[in-house]
């Protein structure tokens, strides 16, 4: 009986899910008609769109303010990609100084890759001898 009641809850509660998630999503924006143009609000971020309705969808444009906002943004980050493509080794620590940063020589690396082998190789010995009772 238990069960029945259960399956029944669980039914019930998925076939009204997708409809909430539906009334969400149209909750999100209002749609106002404007002459040839549609006023789209989002109300979750606050940003309003311009758009034109073509083919039977919609084509949405952003306002000239968050087009502003927008260029700022991609100018910033397209400033910020040059100074790291300069390749210089160079970085700014948190408190201003220059920090250089060198890479690993090769010798380094190969060091690093012996001694990982070597752990490795110890781990599995030291495996091999549990299993057979010599630990």
């Amino acid at each position: 009986m238990l069960t029945r009641i259960l399956f029944a809850a669980l039914a019930l509660t998925a076939v009204s899910f997708p409809a909430s998630a539906q009334d969400q999503a149209d909750a999100r924006f209002q749609l106002e008609r404007r002459g040839d143009n549609i006023i789209r609000l989002d109300r979750r971020t606050g940003t309003i769109s311009t758009c034109t309705e073509r083919n039977g969808s919609l084509d949405c444009r952003a306002s000239a303010d968050e087009r502003a906002a927008l260029q700022e943004e991609i100018d910033r980050l397209a400033a910020e990609v040059d100074r790291l493509k300069g390749g210089t080794g160079k970085a700014e620590a948190s408190d201003g100084k220059s920090v250089t940063l060198k890479l690993p020589s090769e010798q380094e690396i190969n060091g690093a890759l012996d001694f990982l082998r070597e752990w490795g190789q110890r781990a599995v010995d030291a495996v091999r001898a549990l299993i057979n009772g010599n630990a």
